[in-house]
């Protein structure tokens, strides 16, 4: 009975070992501690095919404490050599633990070390098996030495076939290596990664189903901030299981010395770099479908907040105003920064903020357009009453005048002989040779008031009841009427004794 309790002890023992600790629940990195991810980087590109590298202040001596890294990526069907000059000096020591130059085949730190150099002897040509190369030069704070000059150059890859493999059926499950699987994010606030989206960026690019995941995320915020990362749901097919799937994070490099956290159990709890740079790795040999995970990331600074620019999260860091009520809980441990929200998400209200102020400027150009339109309306009519009122007073006065030159004005009687719409002359006997065309009114009288025209006057009633048809006439029809035009016949000859005929026509 021992001896089985003993067996059962020993075998819990090793199921323990055999899945990795997640690490401690929670713990803040220093406060106000920040360093910039990239301070000493180097990038080479496809493009680039050749070139020096070299540690800092070489060939004086390099800086205590100092991380550098040099990465080169060449194209697809070349890989990547690298001599060192002869003046090669790194703090030496047997394992190199001290001060060393880390050579790595592939994109990420991670990545099957090529060499781990120091001491004072040029080491022979390194050439990776990729077209990618992670070289990372780092020093402790003792002892500093002159450093290292290096030479790099693009080559044909001699390993690649002449011709390409047919292509596989793509219902043949494959394997998506690290290097094949890299996603990088940049410079945002904040994000959200999950495995659902991994999927679905496997099958646009057609590599799905697979047997096999290696994929890499690699997050960069601004500068002087840090990141916390957080699991919103974390779900692995196989737990404690981490042979099987495990997720990892790494700060400022994807190297195994830097690894921050690995999760493969039930719970993942938050993470905090001490860079704005981060890595988070998913490993799945298996089941890949399975796996069910969200993670969200957030730049944060400690405190003490800039409150303008700033949202306090709790008792030690503040986020970036911007993300208030964004649909995401960015503060640690409570999502305070989703309290007290407009009811509609930031996106929509954003759309029905602009959807009311394009209606509202409508309906305000509406307005404008109809006030002009009113007060031009109103201009014109204004215009077209002061112009007959000044056309009827200069209509009464020639009316008036020819009066007083001619005498009294017609009979009834002899308004009546004329007759629409012929125009007849109308001679008085004593108005000698001066004469007058009349157009009758048409129905009865007007009902304008006639003390207008008659007070003062020597108007006939009979005139006046003409000369306000003539105006009622004018009015119903908009057209302009000219009442009196004086014609001079022709010149009298000089045995004529005769005055010239002077003839007033009466017209509409």
């Amino acid at each position: 009975m021992k001896l089985l309790l003993f067996l059962l002890s020993t075998l819990c023992l090793c199921m323990q070992d055999s899945a990795v600790d997640d690490g401690p629940s929670f713990s803040f990195p220093e406060p106000n501690d920040y360093v910039i991810a990239g301070l000493c980087e180097e990038n080479f590109g496809p493009n680039e095919k050749s070139g020096f590298f070299e540690s800092p202040e070489y060939p004086e001596e390099y800086y205590a404490k100092e991380d550098c890294l040099f990465f080169f990526e060449a194209e697809e069907d070349e890989v990547i050599q690298i001599t060192f000059d002869k003046l090669f000096n790194v703090e030496e020591d047997d394992n190199c633990q001290f001060d060393q130059v880390e050579i790595h085949d592939g994109r990420y730190g991670f990545s099957p070390l090529l060499a781990r150099l120091c001491g004072t002897v040029a080491p022979d040509p390194v050439t990776s098996s990729t077209n990618f190369l992670w070289v990372g030069f780092f020093t402790d704070s003792d002892v500093e030495e002159e450093g290292f000059r290096a030479y790099y150059k693009y080559i044909p890859n001699p390993n690649l076939p002449v011709t390409k493999p047919p292509r596989a059926d793509i219902d043949t499950p494959a394997i998506v290596g690290p290097e094949d699987c890299f996603f990088k994010l940049d410079e945002n606030f904040d994000g959200e990664i999950n495995s659902s989206s991994l999927i679905n960026a496997l099958i646009d690019q057609g590599r799905y189903p697979t047997s096999k995941v290696d994929c890499t995320w690699e997050i960069n915020v601004p500068e002087n901030y840090k990141i916390l990362l957080e699991f919103q749901e974390f779900l692995l097919t196989y737990v404690n299981e981490c042979q099987h799937n495990r997720i990892i994070v790494y700060d400022r490099y994807a190297l195994d010395n830097r690894k921050v956290s690995e999760f493969c159990s039930t719970t993942a709890p938050p993470v905090m770099t001490k860079t704005n740079r981060a890595y988070l790795r998913f490993v799945a040999t298996k089941a890949i479908g399975g796996n069910e995970w969200k993670l969200i990331y957030t730049a944060y600074r400690d405190k003490p907040c800039n409150t303008t620019l700033s949202f306090e999260c709790g008792q030690h860091i503040c986020i970036d105003h911007e993300l208030r009520c964004n649909g995401r809980p960015n503060c640690w441990n409570y999502p305070s920064d989703e309290e007290n929200c407009h009811a509609n998400p930031p996106l929509l209200q954003g759309k029905i903020d602009a959807a009311l102020g394009a209606v509202m400027t409508f309906i305000l150009l509406l307005t404008f357009i109809t006030i002009v339109l009113s007060c031009r309306h109103s201009w014109l009519r204004t215009k077209h009453k002061a112009r007959e009122a000044r056309l009827r007073r200069t209509v009464e006065r020639s009316a008036v005048q020819y009066l007083m030159d001619t005498g009294e004005g017609p009979e009834s009687s002899e308004l009546a002989t004329m007759s629409p719409p012929n125009f007849q002359r109308y001679k008085r006997p004593d108005a000698g040779l001066q004469s007058i065309n009349y157009l009758p009114p048409e129905g009865a009288c007007s009902s304008v008031p006639r003390s207008r025209n008659s007070e003062g006057s020597n108007l006939s009633p009979h005139m006046n009841d003409y000369l306000e048809q003539l105006m009622d006439r004018r009015s119903s029809t908009g057209q302009n009427i000219s009442l009196f035009t004086w014609d001079t016949v022709d010149k009298p000859s000089a045995s004529s004794s005769k005055n010239p005929k002077t003839v007033w026509n009466v017209f509409v």
